[in-house]
Parts: C-alpha cells; structure tokens; sequence
C-alpha cells in the first residue's frame, strides 16, 4: 500500500473516532488520557454539570482509573440522583478514551434487591417461581417450605399479575405479614414486598377487646384525641334514657343462669344495635335496665339529641314482637313487656373515679328524674317529661298524662306518653275492615273508654303472632 492511501486510510479512521453524534440519545464522552474532558454530546450535558466539570477540566479519578485498567465491566456512578453505568474504550494511538454511558436508575431500582434491608424482600417469575430472597425473605421462604425454583402462595402472583394495588395479608408462622407484589413484565418478574404487621395485629385485637366495655361514641372520642383519659367533667343539656324489663325479678327465679345468660344476652344487644344506630352513648347496664343518653361526647343539638332518643325507644319497644317471638320458642312463656323514662335536662358530665380507674357517665337530678319516670311507667309506656316534650313535639305524637310525685322531686312532674312519629293516629279516617275470621271497626273521634280497647287490641296481636309461629 502506498504511502499517499496509507495517510488517507489514517484520515478516515481519525475521522470516525472524532465523531460523535448529538443526536445519540446516549451520553457520549471524549477524554484525553490525563482525563481532561475533550468533548461530550448533549445527552452527555447533564453528566459533566452534575458533576462540575467543564470542557478542559478533569473528570472524576475513578472513572479514568477504570478506564486504563482495561475492565470489561461497567463502572456505575452516581450523577445527581440519577445512576449511570459508564463503558471506557481507550484508543491508544490517538491518545484519548471514548465513554459511553447508560441510565441504569430505574433498572437497579427494579432489580437490586439489598440483603441488609430489614424487611423481606422476594422475587419470582411471572408464574410464581421463587428467584431470589434476601436474608430477611429467606426466612419466609422457610416458612413456607419452599426452595429456589418452587411456587409461593399462588394468592401473592395472583395479586401481581391481576395489577392489585391492595396487600395481601398472610399468616407466617405466629407472625402476620403484608405482601406488595408488583409485576414487571418487562422483565419477566414479580418483586415482592413484606412488611410485619403481627404488632399492629396484635394492637388491633387488644383495641377490639376495649371497645367491648366503651360506648362506640366514647371509645372513638378517647381514640382521636377529642376525650381525655383524665378526671374532667363540664355541664351540657343531655337527654337521658332509662328502661327495664317488667317482672325480670320473677324471670330470673325460674331459669338456669345458662339461660338466664342467652336470654339477657339477646336483649341487650339487640337494644345497644337500636342505641347504637340512633347515636346514644350506651352509659350502663344494671341487670336488665339499659341507661343512655344522648348529647355527648357527640352532639347534634339538643331538639335532634331529644328527637334521636324518643325514636330509639320507638325502634326497641317495635322490636319486642321479635324478641318475644325467640324467647317463646325456647319455651320462655313469661311475656316480654319494657318501660321506658326519658328526660331532658342539664346534667354533669364527663370521666369520673379515681386516678387509676375511670367511668364515663353523667350524673345529676335530671338523671334521677328519668330513672324515676321509667319506674312510674306502665308495662310497655314510653313515659316521657315535659322538658322532653317541648322538644319533640313537632316531630314525635304524644298524649297529655297527669302530673306525677316522684321521690326525691320537689314539685309534680308534668307527663306525656309517646304514642309514634308525628301524625300517626291523628287526623286519621275511621277503619272498618272485614275479612274471613276477622274484622275490625274503629272510629278514633268517637272511641271511648281507650285503654280497655288498647288491652283488646293487644291481645288480638298476641293470638296473631301465635297464629304466626305455628304457620312457620
């Protein structure tokens, strides 16, 4: 070859090892062999900034020394907050290096797996085939008896693979963890995430336990902050709840504590769900007597706390009918008959006891006087005093009473009976129905003699819900 092609073969190779095209989406570096940056292409800018570098200044030691060292492995470096994984190619006789570079960030994100963190982490293929555990996953993988090739529980690359964003809660061993399985399919794997909650778990169940003995309304206030766990008390309009079942004296001499237990157990949850869904404060039980009131910690004004309570003991005198019904077929013949005391007034309330033990509940003469008118009611009477009614009197139907004396009340208490919701009797039509072994006639503007028809009527509903249970 003669000299003149030798100089042109030189020129054109020259030429290809200097160029380097902007348009490379790519970061590409020039670098002499003292390490001095000769030229970088756009992708290239945000390297040299990040790292303060300009052309004609030296690049970081590393990164030359890994280039003369002649390594076929990438060096990864770190430039702002992104990774990148630098390929060195030294071009001798010219007397520079070429560096390549490659944003590897997201993919150590998805692949590195660091066996110090704490929590256990695992990979699989896309069909659940373990790949990888760190030491903490190692010992789930244990738990679950498996090795390196084998499937975990198919619920975890289920999730993945259905793209739910919702943990997988799973017990493992005595311990309860959450799995965050997320899919790339990229890649052709699923990275798996735990997280112990057995601690939380162990809280949740403990906090399940209190509630038990907490009206929800307290236990939720104590919970968010709004209710101090100390000895503090303050005045407020409540309205007050009392009932008892009649004769649960003579009841309870004729059944075994077994049952005796069930019977009671019934009744007083249905009672507390009727509370409950009203929004009074369940303060007590005493036997068979149920106290709430309504009006605090959670309050919806004092004509709506009245309006609550009086509808609540509508719902539970109502669900009696049911009640009756479970505790004949268990062959309880005694009737199930309620009264019912509700007051409105300014009592005090708040934590009270020691500065060991605690007991939410309101106390004052306004408590007393709906204790006392609960005792003065008939069997099945929701008895009610003025106070209560001045409230709920545009909402609630009730009947003027007489005044009664109650122990402990200076003055006559002025009494109404609830009847129902507003309307409910009153301007009404006659009724006059006529049926198969079955009529009734009843005219509200001309009936006299009420309480003789109510126990009429009453007894009509007991031979019907007999009729009723031998049907089923």
């Amino acid at each position: 070859m003669s000299n003149e092609r030798t100089v042109e073969s030189l020129e054109r190779q020259l030429a290809a090892l200097e160029k380097f095209p902007d348009q490379n989406p790519n970061p590409v570096l020039k670098v002499s062999m003292e390490g001095v940056l000769i030229y970088a292409n756009e992708a290239a800018l945000r390297i040299h900034q990040a790292w303060g570098v300009s052309i004609g200044e030296r690049l970081p030691a590393a990164l030359i020394e890994h280039a003369t060292a002649a390594s076929s492995e990438p060096l990864e470096m770190a430039v702002g907050n992104r990774t990148v994984a630098f390929h060195a190619v030294v071009v001798e006789e010219f007397g520079f290096i070429n560096v390549y570079g490659t944003d590897v960030t997201a993919m150590k994100a998805i692949t590195k797996f660091p066996d110090q963190n704490p929590n256990p982490v695992l990979k699989t293929d896309m069909s659940g085939r373990l790949l990888y555990a760190n030491t903490a996953g190692d010992a789930i993988r244990r738990a679950w008896g498996i090795m390196t090739g084998e499937l975990v529980p198919s619920v975890i690359s289920a999730a993945a693979c259905g793209g739910s964003l919702e943990p997988v809660e799973l017990d493992v061993d005595s311990k309860t963890f959450l799995f965050y399985a997320v899919a790339v399919p990229e890649f052709d794997f699923i990275n798996i995430y735990g997280t112990d909650v057995s601690a939380a778990k162990d809280n949740e169940r403990i906090l399940a336990k209190l509630a038990k003995y907490f009206s929800p309304q307290v236990y939720s206030s104590i919970f968010s902050g709004d209710l101090e766990v100390k000895i503090q008390t303050q005045r407020k309009r409540l309205t007050v709840f009392f009932s008892d079942i009649k004769g649960f004296s003579a009841i309870t001499e004729r059944l075994e504590p077994e049952v005796l237990t069930e019977l009671i157990t019934e009744y007083l949850t249905a009672m507390t769900d009727i509370a409950v869904k009203h929004g009074g404060t369940v303060d007590k039980y005493i036997g068979d007597a149920i106290m709430v009131f309504f009006g605090d910690p959670q309050t919806r004004g004092h004509k709506a706390d009245a309006v609550a309570c009086v509808q609540m003991a509508l719902e539970m005198k109502e669900s009696l009918r049911t009640i009756r019904r479970a505790w004949k077929s268990k062959g309880i013949a005694q009737d199930l008959d309620i009264r019912v005391g509700i007051h409105t007034d300014t009592c005090t309330v708040g934590n009270f006891g020691s500065a060991d033990r605690l007991d939410y509940t309101t106390i004052g003469n306004g408590v007393n006087l709906a204790s006392r008118l609960e005792s003065s009611a008939r069997p099945n009477q929701i008895l009610i005093s003025e106070d209560t009614y001045l409230l709920i009197r545009d909402t609630i139907h009730c009947e003027k009473l007489d005044r009664i004396t109650v122990k402990n009340i200076k003055h006559p208490v002025q009494t109404y009976e609830v009847r129902g919701t507003a309307g409910a009797g009153e301007g009404c039509g006659s009724i006059d129905v006529q049926g198969e072994g079955f009529a009734l006639m009843l005219d509200p503007n001309s009936v006299s003699g009420v309480e003789e028809k109510r126990a009429i009527l009453e007894r009509a509903i007991a031979l019907l819900e007999q009729m009723e249970d031998g049907e089923r």
